[in-house]
C-alpha cells in the first residue's frame, strides 16, 4: 500500500538561471512527475521556485533529495514535508501543472478555495499570497 506524503519548498533561483533554462526545467519537471504519479504544483516568480510534491513517499523523499542538491537554485526553506491522509492536489487537473501566469495562479487559488476543510489547502493560498498581490507573472 503507498504510503501518501507531502513535500512544500520555497527556494531562490540561481541567479545564472535563464528564461530559457526555466522554460527547460518546467518541461523536465511536468513530464517527470506526471510518468511518475507525482501531483502538485511548480510556480518561479519573484526570483523564486515555489513547489507542492505528493506521491508515494517511496519515490518522493529520494526525488526530494535530489531535488536539494540542483545546483538551479539555492536557499531552500521546507515548508512543510510530512506524510498526509488528504492530498491537496488530488482532483487538481490531471497532471502535475506548472503554473505559468496570473490566470494559472487564480486557476489554482480557486481550486484551493473548493475545499474550506482541508487546513493545507489554507496555508498554500496564504503562501501564493504574495505571488498573487505582486502581479509578477
Amino acid at each position: 500500500m503507498k504510503s501518501l506524503y507531502t513535500i512544500c519548498y520555497v527556494s531562490k533561483t540561481a541567479p545564472e538561471l535563464k528564461e530559457q533554462d526555466i522554460e527547460e526545467l518546467f518541461n523536465y519537471t511536468s513530464k517527470a512527475n506526471n510518468k511518475n504519479g507525482v501531483s502538485g504544483i511548480l510556480l518561479h516568480s519573484l526570483g523564486n521556485f515555489f513547489q507542492v510534491l505528493e506521491g508515494d513517499e517511496k519515490h518522493l523523499l529520494p526525488l526530494f533529495e535530489k531535488i536539494k542538491e540542483d545546483p538551479r537554485h539555492a536557499e531552500m526553506y521546507e515548508v512543510y514535508n510530512k506524510r498526509t491522509t488528504q492530498p491537496v492536489f488530488d482532483n487538481y487537473k490531471s497532471t502535475f501543472d506548472i503554473v505559468k501566469n496570473s490566470d494559472d495562479l487564480k486557476t489554482l487559488i480557486t481550486y484551493l478555495n473548493l475545499d474550506k476543510s482541508n487546513s493545507t489547502n489554507h496555508k498554500l493560498k496564504r503562501l501564493l499570497k504574495p505571488f498573487d498581490m505582486l502581479g509578477e507573472f
